[in-house]
C-alpha cells in the first residue's frame, strides 16, 4: 500500500509593490512550517508577518513536499 511521507512546507507570501504600468510584485517564502499548522494558524502568521512587512500581502500559497513510499 502506497504512503506519503511528509519532509517540509513552506509558504510563499506575494507582495503588490505597486503599479508600473503592470502589476508589479515580489515574493518572501517562509520555510520549515510545521505538518500539523491547520489553515487558522496559517491565517494568524500571515497576519502578523504582513503588519511587519513594507507592501501589503497580495496572495498566500503553501507548498508541501513529501516522499511517496510504496
Amino acid at each position: 500500500m502506497a504512503n506519503i511521507k511528509h519532509l517540509t512546507s513552506a509558504l510563499r507570501l506575494t507582495l503588490s509593490l505597486g503599479t508600473d504600468g503592470k502589476s508589479v510584485t515580489k515574493t518572501v517564502s517562509v520555510s520549515k512550517i510545521g505538518a500539523a499548522a491547520g489553515a487558522e494558524s496559517l491565517n494568524a502568521l500571515v497576519g502578523a508577518l504582513g503588519g511587519l512587512l513594507e507592501y501589503p500581502v497580495a496572495s498566500v500559497k503553501k507548498y508541501d513536499t513529501g516522499l511517496l513510499e510504496g
